[in-house]
């Protein structure tokens, strides 16, 4: 396998896991895993494509491949880069005559996307063509050297510091016309979608961001430049709205349109409902049924 280098320790298949400490999870990114693999090759049985829960970069070292997302295809070759995110549909394969190597960097933080835009990489440009310097190697190589050195009592303080510095090495090239394309309009999008079809259930704003892998207030700031309202106000108003339609068309007790519209309790949601419309539940029913009442008596004469 060629590398960027004669260092022995990147021709070795391997993985190496990290324990984070709590004083890395209080940073905004960490490094939870790391290995160097060969990338199968794609069998007519091949199933579907995965799925991963945490963000990863690819570094591929040497042999030809295939990257594809969103319907998507990139063509891999040693020194390109590209980007894995949560929950997103993928694949990668090596070409059965040029087989691939790789290092995965596997990481997690509320801030990962932030700090994958810094290098370029964003969900609708996941893939940079030689993406990475002999640095950015080095930096990775370290990390390796770092996951077998487990006596170091400030190993974490190491670890969370080289992670930070192959990032660095990574966004020194990128222009800003790179950095600043804006993808935001993908997982905004999915993010409102989430709330029209889960308002019901225990989502709030903090698990909406999650579930599309932006930091919360990265989430609600975006959000509100893009629709003219925050995210909350947007689920309150489908729960109020969705509330509306059981007060005026059945008969189903207060205790029971609650939960049906995603709160807790009678209270919490009377209290809210107030707030969104002015007059609590029990009056807005009453009005409903007067004006039903009043419409069919006109509907007669």
């Amino acid at each position: 396998m060629s590398t960027k280098g004669d260092e022995p320790i990147l021709n070795v298949p391997n993985k190496y896991f990290f324990t984070p400490t709590s004083f890395e999870k209080s940073s905004g990114a960490w490094p939870i895993r790391i290995g160097i693999s060969e990338a199968k090759v794609r069998r007519p049985a091949f199933k579907s494509p995965r799925i991963e829960p945490h963000y990863n970069l690819i570094f591929i070292l040497d042999g030809k491949g295939i990257f594809i997302q969103k319907g998507k295809k990139y063509q891999l070759k040693g020194n390109d880069l590209f980007g894995v995110f949560p929950q997103v549909p993928h694949e990668y394969f090596s070409f059965e005559c040029d087989p691939m190597h790789y290092i995965r960097l596997t990481f997690e933080g509320s801030q990962s996307v932030q700090l994958l835009e810094r290098i370029g990489i964003k969900r609708c440009t996941p893939f940079k063509v030689n993406g990475y310097t002999s640095s950015a190697l080095s930096h990775l190589r370290e990390l390796i050297v770092q996951a077998e050195n487990t006596g170091d009592r400030d190993r974490d303080l190491m670890r969370l510091s080289t992670f930070l510095q192959l990032f660095r090495s990574l966004s020194r090239h990128v222009p800003d016309e790179i950095r600043n394309i804006d993808c935001s309009d993908e997982w905004l999008e999915r993010g409102r979608e989430h709330m029209e079809l889960h308002y019901s259930e225990d989502i709030s704003i903090e698990t909406i961001a999650r579930y599309v892998g932006i930091e919360r207030s990265y989430f609600s700031r975006k959000f509100k430049t893009a629709y003219g309202i925050t995210p909350l106000k947007y689920l309150q108003n489908i729960r109020i709205n969705a509330a509306k339609k059981l007060l005026e068309t059945t008969d189903l007790s207060l205790a029971a349109i609650a939960p049906s519209v995603g709160y807790v309790d009678i209270f919490s949601f009377s209290k809210a409902f107030k707030k969104n419309t002015g007059i609590s539940p029990a009056e807005y029913r009453a009005a409903a049924n007067w004006h039903v009442l009043r419409n069919d008596k006109m509907n007669l004469r």
